[in-house]
Parts: structure tokens; C-alpha cells; sequence
């Protein structure tokens, strides 16, 4: 599946400014980032059911910007389950079968196989409202696989779901999604499910494709102020190039490691992100050999970890992940000095 440069606007405003992104054959790919930012609109023009003003939509090297959404052999599944109340599951499934004339023997075989790939062969001839949420999204999502699609659409399926079922069904989808080996497009706004069944994340902002890579990449190395800032948790710091040799930067008068700023202009200012992960704290405060000088605010019990809070600058809070044990160590209003690893910081143009 390849999107080659795709634009689009609403009553003037510009929602998709020249979108270019491929999928592998049997590739889950994730289109992540807030409310607001194209990623829905994107997936409804690979559907079909939008027009781009400018671009191509091509799938299996076939151009499809002009055909009909009915033609496309693409699997749909939305947000809301969209089932049709009247049909049990199995017949929910069978529905693209018999539009498409198979033959009934079949029909019979495609929706038993998808019913035992989903875990509901006992619920076949149960009817939606007799479902759980989660019982009639997989039902939703074999009735998508059931025609083979050439591409397999997820818009926020998991969205309605409470927590534990979410985390239960992605996982799930995923499994399917690997079994039935069908090129995906998933859209979410939550960045731990993007990160945790994806091979590749899209992530979007303002209309705009701002990186494409591995989920391990996007979190290790982010491409702006904004996927460091969107993706995970991290603490931002103003900057400046203190020794480009040594790879040190000045944050708030003390010089700290930061390797990715080797090469950099001296004073060149530059902004540095943090992970919690990556946080050494140690007591002492001012007092202690190297860091910056902070006092801790606030615990937040993580299970493995505790999360403190460190206040470093009047407008500047810290997060350091402590292990549990080791959280009695950082009393709330204890002065503490944080460091880190010099790779540890990500550093980007201010």
C-alpha cells in the first residue's frame, strides 16, 4: 500500500498537506498522534471514502484514487462496531460472502475457520446485543477478514473498550492480524497501543507525516520537539552546547552530559529530553559531587517502579523512575542530585 503525496482541505482548512507513506505486504502499520491531526481523514481516503484534493492512493501497484470505496477489497472496521442487530455472529460474518456469491459450502467453511480464529465458535448464533464489547469487535473484525481483503482498516476499534479488554483485544488483533498475514492500517490516538503491536508507526501532527519508523526508533530517536514530547514521557530542558568535544550541554547553569550534542556550534541552543528510565538520583542535593541540584516533590506508585518528582527549577519538575525498594531512599522534601548516562538524553534544535 503506498499513499504518494495525498492532500486534502475542509471548507478552506488544510487537514492532510502532502502525506507520503508505504506499507510492506503483511505490515502493521500504525497511524498515531492527537485529535485533530489527519489521521482518520487519511485512513478514510485509503478506503475510498473521502476524495484527496491532490495525491495517489495505489495498493498491489494498482492506482485506486478514483475507485469507488465498493471496489477497493478492503476490509473496514470503525469504532463502532457496526453490526447489523437483526443477524447473529456468524451471520454478521457471512454478510461480504453472500454479497460476493460464494458458493454456500463455501461461506460455511470461511465463517467457521474466522470464528475459531477469533474464540467465539459458541457465540455464532448469538445476536449483537447479546455480546460484550469486545465479543462484537472481534466479530466486527472477522467480518472484515472474511472477503480477504487486499488491506485491512482499524479506526480506533478499541476506543469504546474499558482498559483491560482493550489490552486484551489489541493483542488479539494482533495475533490475527500475524495469522492471516493482511496488511494493516490502525488508527489510534494511544501511544502505548501504536507502540506495542505495530512494525512501523506513522506519526502524524498538524496534517503532517513527522516521522515513519520502527516503535523502538520513534522512542530512542524522535524526529522533533513534538514526537519526544508525544511519545512516552520525558522532561524538557532549554539548553545550550557547552563542549561539543566532551558532548556537554549547560542546563540551568551546571554542565550535563548529553552525547548526541557532539558536533554542535559552541552555545548553540538546543533543547534535551529526558526519560524517566534514564534518571540516576542520588541524596544530597547541592551538596552531592555532580548533577543538578533538586528537591522532591511527589511519589507515584508504579508497581515495579516509583515515580518522583523532582522540582530542579521553579518551572521545571523532573520525573525519575526509582525501583520500589529503593523509593524510601527519596523522601518527599529531600534534596537530591540528578544525573544521567551520556547517551541518555535525546537532543533536538531549540
Amino acid at each position: 500500500m503506498h499513499v504518494d503525496g495525498v492532500g486534502k482541505s475542509f471548507g478552506g482548512t488544510q487537514v492532510l498537506q502532502s502525506v507520503t507513506l508505504a506499507a510492506k505486504a503483511g505490515e502493521f502499520v500504525s497511524l498515531l498522534g492527537p485529535s485533530g491531526c489527519g489521521k482518520t481523514t487519511l485512513l478514510r481516503i485509503v478506503a475510498g471514502f473521502e476524495r484527496p484534493d491532490a495525491g495517489h492512493v495505489r495498493v498491489d501497484g494498482q492506482d485506486l484514487t478514483d475507485t469507488p470505496a465498493e471496489r477497493r477489497n478492503m476490509g473496514m472496521v470503525f469504532q463502532a462496531y457496526s453490526l447489523f442487530p437483526n443477524l447473529t455472529a456468524a451471520q454478521n460474518i457471512r454478510f461480504g460472502l453472500r454479497l460476493r456469491k460464494l458458493p454456500k459450502s463455501r461461506q460455511q467453511a470461511i465463517v467457521a475457520d474466522l470464528l475459531s480464529l477469533i474464540g467465539l465458535e459458541a457465540h455464532a448464533d448469538r445476536y449483537p446485543h447479546q455480546l460484550s464489547g469486545g465479543q462484537q469487535q472481534r466479530v466486527a473484525l472477522a467480518r472484515a477478514l472474511a472477503i480477504q481483503p487486499s488491506l485491512l482498516l482499524l479506526d480506533e476499534p478499541l476506543s469504546a473498550l474499558d482498559a483491560k479488554v482493550r489490552v486484551q483485544l489489541r493483542e488479539e488483533i494482533r495475533r490475527i492480524q500475524r495469522e492471516t498475514g493482511v496488511t494493516t492500517l490502525f488508527v489510534t490516538h494511544d501511544q502505548e497501543e501504536a507502540l506495542s503491536i505495530s512494525d512501523r508507526v506513522a506519526v502524524m501532527h498538524g496534517g503532517r507525516l513527522v516521522q515513519f519508523d520502527t516503535p523502538a526508533a520513534i522512542y530512542r530517536d524522535p524526529a522533533d520537539a513534538f514526537v519526544a514530547g508525544f511519545i512516552g514521557t520525558a522532561t524538557r530542558f532549554d539548553a545550550a552546547v557547552a563542549d561539543p568535544e566532551k558532548g556537554l550541554v549547560e542546563i540551568l547553569g551546571v554542565r550535563m552530559p548529553a552525547a548526541r550534542a557532539c558536533g554542535l556550534p559552541v552555545r548553540h541552543p538546543v533543547s534535551v529530553f529526558v526519560r524517566p528510565e534514564a534518571v540516576s538520583l542520588q541524596a544530597g542535593g547541592a551538596h552531592a559531587p555532580a548533577g543538578l541540584a533538586g528537591q522532591v516533590l511527589e511519589h507515584t506508585f508504579l508497581g515495579a517502579v516509583t515515580r518522583v518528582q523532582v522540582a530542579v527549577h521553579e518551572a521545571i519538575t523532573l520525573l525519575a523512575d526509582v525501583p520500589g525498594a529503593l523509593a524510601g531512599e527519596f523522601p518527599v522534601g529531600a534534596e537530591v542530585s540528578v544525573s544521567w548516562a551520556p547517551d541518555a538524553p535525546h537532543v533536538l534544535d531549540a
